[in-house]
């Protein structure tokens, strides 16, 4: 029964991590492109000023998953897209980044966001990340986790971003709190 109970609430929770990676690539993208000033000539992918500020430094290292990528969709942005790792997406939510990135453009990447704080939504996908890999890995997480947090996380996250997409995603998000207060 416990076992069920966890795969259930693991399949709906992954539903919205979904959504919610997406949300997450897009809102980087669009942080690069802006800071960046790239456009149709000058895309993000082959930005050199985006691409040196790459750190390559550490286990994962955002300029070695940025060259694994780009090696393999040269000529398609939108391909290099899903194919780096959430740890990237992540790691551009870095302080290390916050001048490079995110001044300037912060409040148009999330404009629903009550405060203009990056580490806020480093905080919230590191806390996601977590709860991602215990799901995919089929890793217990009814146990030692506050799945309420964890969605309220991910809802807060999709609402500073894009009321559109959070509104999309809105009674999956309900339908799944209804769940874990049963």
């Amino acid at each position: 029964m416990l076992y069920e109970r966890n795969l259930i609430i693991s399949n709906k929770f992954f539903y919205l991590l979904n959504y919610f990676e997406v949300v997450l690539r897009n809102a980087v993208v669009q942080a690069i492109e802006i800071s960046f000033r790239c456009n149709e000539t000058n895309s993000w992918h082959e930005n050199e000023a985006f691409i040196r500020s790459l750190s390559r430094r550490g286990r994962y290292s955002p300029k070695s998953m940025f060259d694994s990528a780009k090696e393999k969709f040269p000529d398609s942005p939108s391909k290099m897209i899903p194919e780096l790792k959430f740890v990237f997406w992540q790691k551009m939510l870095m302080a290390n980044y916050e001048e490079r990135i995110w001044q300037g453009c912060f409040n148009s990447i999330f404009p629903n966001a009550t405060v203009e704080n990056r580490q806020i939504f480093y905080d919230w996908t590191d806390q996601l990340r977590e709860l991602r890999n215990r799901i995919a890995h089929h890793e217990p997480i009814i146990f030692n986790r506050n799945l309420e947090n964890d969605l309220e996380v991910l809802t807060k996250f999709i609402y500073c971003r894009c009321i559109n997409t959070y509104d999309f995603i809105e009674q999956s998000a309900l339908d799944l709190k209804e769940y874990l207060d049963f």
